[in-house]
């Protein structure tokens, strides 16, 4: 097709012969459009293309809720959550999308947590399993005591052994062509068939390890902080080749480590010092080879194995939860600043909040997993 004008000057323009000055008009529009549209380094951000939660109750069985209050205010949920259930949720790389484990289902919301559809049931219970998004709308369901993995692409549910044979994961990473994982012995594994088989990964940190938790550094998967039994806390920034020791932790049960997705030097472990009697949040500002006390729990209710979650977008602000159902205690989700030591809480009516989950297009929206044990 040829568009021409005798008395203009003409210009080829994506394949058309436009005048001069209707070119004009047409590059002006595209670098309108443009403008509105991502860049590549802002289109790789998952929150672009989601959006807020519009809804003030969250169709479901009550496993999970919203909360823009920092806990304060939770959205009421149709369901009414059965016992017993410890739900996880986490937020997708696909927009609008989050899976959520409870009890033995396995289940997925398309649009930004306000309702839940059933995926599929497993024949496991899932109370020790976490649930870690992949790429795109995919996720991974692993446990650090059972076996199988489940993988969620899709609508589409599959399970796969992992790669030690009765014994679990303590972290899994999972990126386009290749899913790293930490057993809970220390030794790392990568799998680039999705799971089908596995190779081993470097060396683990020392020998008869106990693993309680691990963190894989979202931006570089060599860098990973394990927490063990007794001994603290191991680094490696090499991919598993070698390992140091954290200082001066060293006598102590690191029961949770968690790395700041906003800048992965820093590291948070809650734990409990062995020589003191006494539980600690720890901070490393170095990506895990040194730490510091920055919370007590005299301060806050500090068990063995509090649940911590780092805020996506700001590198010093974390968030952790306390919950019971012994003398109907309920639940406390606490915001704690590490700089600043300061430290605020709400408390609600749950058995617990084993899970966190941040809404991609704005970190204030709480996604929160509950917990029911009565």
């Amino acid at each position: 097709m040829t568009i021409s004008s005798a008395a203009t000057p003409s210009r080829r323009v994506l394949g058309l012969l436009l005048p001069t000055g209707h070119r004009l008009i047409l590059v002006s529009a595209l670098t309108v459009l443009s403008a509105l549209l991502p860049t590549s380094a802002q289109a790789a951000e998952p929150g672009w293309f989601w959006n807020r939660p519009h809804c003030d109750t969250v169709y479901g069985d009550g496993s999970v809720t919203i909360t823009e209050t920092d806990g304060e205010i939770l959205a009421p949920t149709t369901g009414k959550l059965r016992a017993v259930t410890y739900a996880k949720v986490a937020a997708l790389q696909e927009p609008n999308t989050l899976i959520s484990i409870g009890q033995q289902t396995i289940q997925r919301s398309s649009d930004a947590g306000c309702s839940w559809q059933l995926l599929d049931k497993t024949p496991d219970d899932l109370s020790t399993y976490d649930v870690q998004p992949g790429p795109g709308d995919s996720a991974y369901v692993y446990s650090v005591n059972d076996q199988p993995i489940y993988r969620v692409h899709g609508g589409r549910v599959s399970a796969v052994l992992g790669p030690v044979e009765w014994h679990g994961l303590a972290a899994l990473d999972a990126r386009p062509g290749r899913l790293r994982v930490v057993s809970g012995d220390g030794q790392l594994y990568d799998s680039t068939d999705d799971g089908a088989s596995w190779q081993r990964v470097g060396v683990p940190a020392a020998r008869n390890l106990f693993l309680y938790d691990a963190a894989v550094d979202p931006r570089n998967p060599d860098h990973i902080v394990i927490g063990v039994s007794s001994n603290g806390v191991y680094t490696t920034f090499d991919g598993g080749r070698t390992w140091t020791q954290s200082r001066p932790v060293e006598r102590v049960n690191a029961f949770t480590v968690v790395m700041s997705p906003a800048d992965p030097s820093k590291v948070w472990m809650e734990g409990y010092d062995r020589d003191r009697a006494t539980r600690f949040i720890w901070e490393s500002t170095d990506g895990g080879l040194k730490f510091r006390e920055v919370l007590d729990q005299s301060r806050a209710t500090l068990i063995n194995g509090n649940h911590l979650w780092a805020s996506p977008t700001d590198p010093d602000l974390l968030y952790f939860s306390y919950g019971t159902s012994f003398a109907n205690f309920g639940a406390d989700l606490y915001r704690f600043v590490p700089s600043t030591g300061a430290l605020t809480k709400h408390h609600n009516r749950n058995d617990g909040i084993p899970s966190l989950a941040f809404n991609p297009a704005n970190p204030q929206i709480l996604y929160l997993g509950l917990a029911e044990e009565r």
